[in-house]
């Protein structure tokens, strides 16, 4: 049933814009550009989908339908989690091909589009998805609060990461390019998918889950309009 959900969060659910965010990977062939800023427009994306289902009353919806309430969350965060994964195999070509047509070489505002950028970018994603959902399923309702309090360590990660790549010593090993430099930046990669893994699925799915996310109050009000 969770894979329904799923579906219904894709077809209904999403909205547009978080598909066309999806593909802002290309901004990584833009000279000189701070690149975690092009993933954060994945996660606005996101936050137009949270959005949208509240102003729909997509989770009054949810509430009539046979499935339980952790399963509506796991459909929800397995949508979070698909967006992200998306649009960081559609960034992979452009960063390849930004390694190439740069016409200075390197980043001059940040971290170059290397595996480094990667690994930052799933560190990012799993801060923002341990902050974000738990807040919005406290209520299913405070879209904008609970963006908001993602977005403040989300960005303090996104500045130290653009930082860093300007430091003596850990900036060439961040801005490497060369396939051997990518491979220095492997444990960069490994440690953050091992905290998206933790942070982002456990936790989310489970904490969340564990809390009504229809108030039975809201819902009650919501439905005596129609019943009266």
């Amino acid at each position: 049933m969770t894979a329904r959900i799923f579906y219904k969060d894709l077809r209904l659910a999403a909205h547009p814009m978080m598909y066309v965010f999806a593909l802002f990977g290309a901004m990584l062939l833009i000279p000189s550009y701070p690149y975690t800023v092009a993933f954060f427009y994945g996660l606005l994306g996101i936050f137009f989908t949270f959005l949208n289902g509240r102003e729909n009353k997509d989770a009054y919806y949810c509430a009539v339908l046979p499935v339980t309430k952790r399963e509506q969350v796991r459909a929800r965060t397995w949508m979070v989690v698909a967006v992200e994964l998306t649009e960081l195999v559609l960034a992979v070509p452009f960063a390849v091909l930004s390694v190439h047509i740069n016409p200075n070489g390197t980043n001059l505002a940040g971290i170059d589009a290397n595996v480094a950028l990667f690994g930052a970018v799933l560190l990012i994603f799993g801060v923002f998805n341990a902050v974000f959902l738990p807040a919005f399923y406290k209520t299913a309702v405070r879209v904008g609060r609970s963006f908001l309090l993602a977005v403040v360590p989300m960005t303090v990660l996104m500045v130290l990461v653009e930082a860093l790549s300007h430091f003596p010593v850990v900036g060439p090993y961040l801005d490497a390019t060369d396939a051997a430099g990518q491979v220095r930046q492997l444990p960069v990669e490994r440690p953050s998918k091992g905290l998206r893994k933790g942070i982002e699925i456990a936790p989310c799915r489970t904490r969340a889950a564990r809390r009504p996310h229809v108030p039975s109050a809201s819902l009650r009000a919501y439905h005596c309009p129609a019943s009266a």
